[in-house]
């Protein structure tokens, strides 16, 4: 099968996998919110932000190296494995030794019992990191889908009934743990792999030495959204992170639908690219272009109805989330611009270079949500816009030097996606007053098809490469279809 297969083929799967699981994750997180309050939001957000972290750590950039290398050994499969373990396992006693003097020091009591039942979930993420990277070496992106819904089918059940029982915020804990416990089982099945008990010494520095930049990298950049959520809870407390986390939640669930099962996909495929840098830079500017497309109307709308959707939902009691929702939205415009820089910066092996953009970016973030959390929780939503806002031109310039990206085409791209979501965003503005006091799904249901149809026939007129990709997919449809009748 040729590469563009693969890729179309293993974003397919990620696609339908994170389809699944995102309407899933719909319904969860409705009955979640409705059953627990801010405050049980804010506490596990606190200490997710810490595991999320030890995860990364864990990891140790070990799944992006053999991912990336083009030969692989049994005895560098087992080494990993076991370099991976280890790490996990003192970050595991790490994070449960540790619990009692973040509780002291956020002023959250109950942080930490919920740090210490989470805290193997370091060990069990650093578990898996071979064994995704042998998913992904493979394009086994079907069998990831199956684990990513099955883990949140399970760990999701659980949680619900936990919240509808009365066990509040230990339902929040319970799917986070019980989530990564499945993963574990779903992956080792799928690739019906053991290690065995080989361990090199040599090969685990050279593993850890170029998964260093990947790792550094990855924590910084989760950081950079981490270390905001640990602002607003030292500054703003624990309730109002929670206000601040279903906001997120409601980015995060539009982000998994549209985006990010691509992203998963790409890194394998643009490493392909890598002898080939026109090819490279041709893929690229095609990701950021089909990004735009589609995530800039999702984000607008939604903040548009953001409204009449969170309070349909989540009920009047996250009222406060409705307006920091509205703002955070405000970040798809800088999403497709930047969003893959990491994926194309590793497909040519410029890890350190990667760690350099995520130390700039993190720094940034920590200086903005300083500042930005001195204003309360809408300020800290402010802060991650600016943030993003700062962080994208130093980017782009990044990788115009680095990868040769003009900037200029990359910019271009995204031009008819942000005129196409501005005519429709007129519209649905225009449109809104005159539903007066129609029911909230009703409002929705118009405003969406009112949106859908015209922002299609903005793009469709504005973009002639879009109606050429169209039209020449919509062809070879047609041409397979009479070769099969």
């Amino acid at each position: 099968m040729s590469l563009r297969k693969h890729t179309v083929t293993g974003v397919f799967w990620m696609v339908l996998g994170t389809g699944g699981q995102t309407l899933f994750q719909f319904v969860l997180f409705i009955v979640l919110a409705r059953a627990l309050g801010p405050e049980a939001f804010g506490v596990v957000g606190i200490a997710t932000a810490f595991i999320d972290i030890s995860n990364l750590m864990g990891r140790a950039g070990l799944t992006e190296v053999l991912v990336q290398r083009q030969e692989m050994t049994d005895e560098e499969l087992d080494t990993a494995f076991w370099s991976s373990f280890a790490i996990g396992t003192l970050l595991t006693l790490a994070m449960f030794l540790g619990a009692q003097g973040l509780a002291d020091l956020f002023k959250v009591p109950e942080l930490k019992i919920v740090m210490q039942i989470l805290s193997p979930m370091s060990l069990l993420f650093a578990a898996g990191t071979v064994y995704e990277a042998k998913l992904r070496r493979s394009f086994g992106f079907r069998a990831i889908a199956a684990r990513n819904v099955s883990a949140t089918m399970v760990s999701g059940t659980i949680a619900m009934v936990m919240a509808l029982t009365g066990f509040g915020v230990f339902s929040l804990v319970a799917q986070r743990l019980t989530y990564y416990i499945w993963y574990i089982i779903a992956i080792l099945v799928a690739t019906r792999w053991l290690p065995s008990a080989r361990f090199r010494w040599r090969i685990a520095l050279d593993q850890l030495n170029s998964g260093l930049a990947v790792s550094l990298s990855s924590l910084l950049g989760t950081g950079n959204q981490r270390v905001l959520d640990l602002i607003v809870g030292y500054f703003v407390g624990a309730q109002g992170l929670g206000y601040l986390r279903i906001a997120w939640r409601g980015i995060d669930l539009l982000l998994e639908l549209s985006i990010r099962p691509v992203t998963t996909v790409t890194l394998t495929s643009l490493a392909r690219l890598q002898n080939d840098r026109p090819a490279l830079i041709k893929a690229y500017l095609r990701l950021v272009h089909m990004t735009a497309v589609f995530i800039y109307p999702l984000f607008v709308g939604a903040a548009i109805v953001a409204p009449e959707l969170l309070t349909l939902m989540f009920g009047t009691k996250w009222q406060a989330s409705i307006p920091l929702m509205q703002i955070l939205a405000q970040i798809a415009f800088f999403v497709p611009l930047i969003y893959y820089k990491t994926n194309a910066l590793m497909a040519i092996g410029l890890m350190w270079q990667v760690l350099l953009i995520n130390v700039v970016e993190f720094v940034l973030s920590a200086t903005v949500g300083v500042v930005a959390a001195q204003y309360g929780v809408e300020g800290a939503a402010i802060g991650n816009v600016v943030r993003m806002l700062l962080a994208t031109p130093v980017i782009l310039f990044a990788l115009k030097a680095w990868v040769g990206i003009p900037i200029g085409r990359t910019i271009g791209v995204a031009v008819y996606p942000v005129i196409a979501t501005a005519v429709m965003a007129a519209v649905l503005i225009f449109l809104r007053p005159h539903l007066g006091s129609v029911h909230p799904v009703a409002i929705l249901a118009i405003m969406s098809a009112g949106g859908f149809v015209t922002y299609a026939a903005a793009i469709l007129a504005l973009d002639r490469e879009l109606r050429g990709t169209l039209t020449t997919f919509g062809l070879a449809r047609i041409r397979r279809s009479e070769t099969a009748a």
